[in-house]
C-alpha cells in the first residue's frame, strides 16, 4: 500500500496575482476584518513574485504526494483566481482534509534576513494538532534545503488559522527580500529541494501520527 493512501492532504499555494482588499472577519463572527487576500511579495533580485514561486512549489508537491496515494486538494492550480484566506480554509475544511500545508515565501526590510520559519495557530481547536505536525515537517523542510534555521512561530492574527477546523501549517520557505535566497528559490533543483522537503515531513507526520484523523475534530 502507498503511505498515504487514504490520506486528504491540501495545499494551498500563497497569494495570487491581483490581491483583493475588500474586508472579511478574519475569524467566524468576528467584527475584526482584513483584506481578503494580498499579492504578497516579489524576489529582490529575480522580481518574481510570491504568488508564482508559491505555486510551481505546490504543484511539484502534489506531484509527489499523488505518487504516494494521497487524496491533494488544492486551494489554487492558476494565479489568475480571486480566492480569500477564509474561502481557501473553509474549502479545505468542506473537503475533510487531515492536514494543510500553506506554502509562502518571506520578506524584509533587511535584505540580509534569510532562512525559512514555519508559523502555526496560537489557539482553537486544531492549535495541538497544528504544532505536532509543523514540527516534523519543518524538520523535513530544514533537512531537505539546509536553509537557515528561524523557527516556529504561533499566530492568533491570520485569517486562514482562525477559519480551519482542520490541522494546518503555514511555511515561510525563505526571504525573497535576500538576493541570495530569492535566486536560489527560483533554481528547478532548489525548488524541487522545497517541494521535497515538505513531502518527506508530510511522509513523517502520517508516520508518527497515524491514527489521527482531522474529521474526528468536525
Amino acid at each position: 500500500m502507498k503511505p498515504l493512501a487514504g490520506v486528504v492532504i491540501g495545499v494551498d499555494a500563497g497569494h495570487q496575482k491581483t490581491g483583493d482588499s475588500r474586508p472579511e472577519p478574519v475569524a467566524p463572527g468576528s467584527s475584526e476584518k482584513k483584506p481578503r487576500v494580498a499579492v504578497g511579495t516579489r524576489g529582490a533580485a529575480t522580481g518574481v513574485p510570491e504568488y508564482e514561486l508559491t505555486l510551481a512549489v505546490a504543484l511539484r508537491l502534489e506531484a509527489l504526494l499523488l505518487e504516494a496515494g494521497a487524496e491533494v486538494v488544492m486551494a489554487r492550480r492558476e494565479n489568475d483566481v480571486n480566492i480569500s484566506n477564509a474561502e481557501r480554509a473553509v474549502m479545505m475544511n468542506e473537503a475533510g482534509a487531515d492536514l494543510v500545508v500553506r506554502i509562502h515565501a518571506d520578506g524584509s526590510e533587511s535584505e540580509s534576513a534569510r532562512g525559512a520559519s514555519m508559523l502555526v495557530p496560537a489557539g482553537g481547536a486544531v492549535k495541538q494538532e497544528s504544532r505536532a505536525a509543523s514540527e516534523v515537517i519543518y524538520d523535513a523542510y530544514i533537512a531537505a534545503t539546509g536553509a537557515n534555521r528561524r523557527g516556529i512561530v504561533e499566530r492568533g492574527d491570520l485569517t486562514g488559522f482562525n477559519w480551519s477546523q482542520v490541522p494546518c501549517a503555514l511555511i515561510e520557505m525563505g526571504f525573497m527580500s535576500n538576493p541570495d535566497e530569492d535566486r536560489l528559490m527560483n533554481t528547478d533543483e532548489y525548488r524541487d529541494k522545497m517541494a521535497k522537503g515538505l513531502f518527506d515531513g508530510i511522509i513523517n507526520w502520517k508516520s508518527e501520527f497515524a491514527g489521527f484523523s482531522a474529521n474526528s475534530l468536525m
